[in-house]
């Protein structure tokens, strides 16, 4: 089969885009080098891109070995448009403005929310409303949304959420319809695989493990995200550790994330202390200055992360497993700790390190998911 040669210019223009989007700054002489697109090809679709405002130049580079006029470099235009990024957790909102270089211009937390079914798209439609009376001035406007969701997610509908009720809920469309850009609902452990790795060009296999209100893996494989047969691939919190352990909202008995979530640790330090106000930077203080009951709490937590992560190691084979959490930020050597008890001679080749963009990364793997929607890319790389 033939492509025809909108399709064919279409797809080179894609590529193009890509290479900008990816190594910045760039000279029309490399793009085509490194593509192996016909110099008159790159040029004549870098003059269109320019003209749409997608890129832009920005002064000379380095002549080349042999002499010559200086290139022209050339980078993504960041003020083409803007996108936000949403995370919705079980009791907070967090949202993030970007320029389409992945370049943050606000953000703002709404802590201690109640995330209800009945009123959560009134609710989004207020927030991203106020949030944009503050937004920059683009050439395109707002190009895209991505809403981060703490359960599953298939063909952008939200299939199964344990700790709030929003199965089936339509918040897509919803938003879609009101603002008048794609909007896109995301599991938010592959979110944070997009953010880990667009922070790397040499990592190709990677799991990014997301613990809070539950756990949850994203899973890049061979520079791709494996969502699996529904988009239900990574949902490693029910991954039975304790046969005929405690029940789970998913119907399984023993499932991990009954054993070491955020959410979990927080309701046992809870009980054991008497504290009902405490939040997780008590628990992580506490735990430094040798607390026995919070000591035992992240002890524990460890030892069922790494037999969470043997088993993914064992699954998967990835290069590196990366750790977002807050006590993770707040124990630098969590990760450490895991690590050593992955002694198998495939698992101990596997590293085992703390996320990259540390709490923004969900947030940023939104905002790359829609920027690369916008532009019709496959990758774009962040600079943490």
């Amino acid at each position: 089969m033939f492509l025809n040669r909108p399709t064919m210019r279409e797809q080179n223009e894609n590529l193009i885009i890509e290479y900008i989007a990816n190594h910045k700054p760039s000279s029309r002489m490399e793009i085509s080098d490194k593509i192996g697109l016909n110099k008159a090809s790159v040029s004549e679709i870098v003059k269109n891109l320019l003209n749409r405002h997608f890129i832009e130049e920005i002064g000379s580079g380095e002549s080349t070995v042999q002499g010559g006029r200086r290139p022209i470099m050339l980078q993504l235009n960041k003020k083409a448009g803007c996108v936000l990024s949403i995370d919705l957790g079980y009791n907070y909102i967090d949202i993030l403005g970007c320029y389409l270089n992945g370049e943050s211009w606000e953000r703002k937390l709404y802590p201690f929310r109640d995330i209800s079914r009945s009123s959560i798209v009134s609710d989004l439609k207020t927030i991203i409303t106020d949030f944009m009376k503050h937004a920059p001035e683009t050439v395109y406007g707002l190009t895209g949304i991505t809403v981060a969701i703490h359960g599953m997610v298939f063909e952008n509908a939200i299939y199964f959420t344990p700790y709030y009720d929003l199965q089936d809920l339509p918040i897509a469309e919803a938003l879609s319809e009101h603002f008048d850009v794609p909007v896109f609902l995301e599991n938010e452990a592959n979110l944070l695989a997009l953010a880990d790795h667009a922070c790397t060009d040499t990592l190709h296999n990677i799991i990014s493990v997301s613990v809070h209100s539950g756990v949850g893996a994203g899973i890049i494989l061979d520079d791709q995200l494996y969502r699996g047969e529904k988009g239900l691939s990574g949902e490693i919190g029910h991954m039975v550790v304790v046969p005929k352990g405690l029940s789970c909202p998913c119907g399984n008995h023993g499932c991990l994330e009954q054993y070491c979530s955020e959410k979990v640790l927080l309701d046992h330090y809870r009980h054991r202390t008497g504290n009902a106000e405490a939040i997780i930077p008590d628990i992580c203080h506490a735990y430094h200055n040798g607390e026995q009951s919070a000591v035992q709490l992240i002890h524990e937590m460890i030892q069922y992360m790494a037999i969470a992560m043997n088993n993914i190691a064992m699954l998967y084979n990835p290069e590196t497993i990366f750790i977002n959490s807050e006590v993770s930020r707040l124990i630098p050597s969590f990760t450490d700790k895991i690590q050593q008890q992955l002694s198998s001679f495939i698992a101990d080749k596997v590293k085992v390190r703390q996320s990259i963009l540390g709490e923004k990364a969900i947030l940023f793997g939104g905002a790359a998911l829609a920027t690369m929607n916008f532009l019709n890319i496959s990758r774009m790389r962040l600079e943490p």
